[in-house]
């Protein structure tokens, strides 16, 4: 009798350690489903049209390619953000007070958010992405290569001269309506810079210091000595 007691015991215990690994991999296979729901569901619904332009007299031109003499320790380039993506802006006022007339008539403009990456490969191989969200990532990755200086017209709209935004006087207010771009040392830049202006309203725009979203758009700048 005893003897089937502890057989009965022993098959007991073998059968709720199935069960409890049963239950485990059901858990386990529960919570990768999760993830993977989680993974796909990111819908980006801000398609604001977004630009990189040149202003020339009383117009902004839309930018494609740029093409220029690229000298460490020179300015690339100024380039203008406009909420659009037509191909010629007419301003009929100050550059300031246009865009920020046209940025405040966006139905969703108090949630957005601009943005800028750069992208570019050096003589190592290295593959340099650098992602300004405001003026204390400007100094990061990839700076000493190529550094960029925000700008807010709008702010400075009376102002004959004017600054670049710094990290002490950024704030909810500011508006990046302009950044220019400076070589800090790009002999050892290779090839042709991606330049990429976006606007974001959810940090899950962006991951990974990488945007996601649908509002964006890239130029490329190119050195016309060498990677043009």
């Amino acid at each position: 009798m005893k003897k089937i007691l502890i057989i009965v015991l022993i098959l007991f215990i073998v059968s709720g350690c199935k069960d409890n690994k049963v239950e485990k991999k059901e858990v386990k296979e529960e919570k990768k489903e999760e993830t993977v729901e989680k993974k796909d569901t990111y819908n980006d619904l801000n398609n604001t049209d977004i630009g990189l332009y040149i202003e020339k007299g009383n117009k902004l031109e839309l930018v494609t390619e740029y093409k220029t003499n690229i000298k460490s320790v020179t300015d690339i380039g100024v380039f203008q953000i406009y909420p659009s993506s037509e191909q010629e802006i007419i301003l009929n006022n100050k550059f300031g007070n246009s865009f920020y007339e046209k940025w405040t008539s966006l139905d969703n403009y108090q949630n957005l958010k601009i943005g800028f990456n750069l992208k570019y490969t050096l003589d190592s191989g290295e593959e340099v992405t650098h992602t300004i969200l405001d003026p204390s990532t400007t100094m990061k990755t990839g700076y000493e290569f190529i550094v960029a200086y925000l700008y807010d017209d709008y702010k400075n709209r009376n102002s004959n001269f004017y600054s670049h935004i710094e990290e002490s006087d950024y704030n909810a207010e500011s508006l990046f309506t302009s950044i220019k771009l400076f070589s800090n040392n790009t002999d050892r830049v290779v090839s042709k810079i991606k330049f990429m202006v976006f606007t974001y309203d959810s940090p899950d725009d962006i991951i990974d210091l990488e945007y996601r979203g649908n509002s964006k758009y890239e130029i490329t700048i190119c050195d016309i000595n060498s990677t043009c």
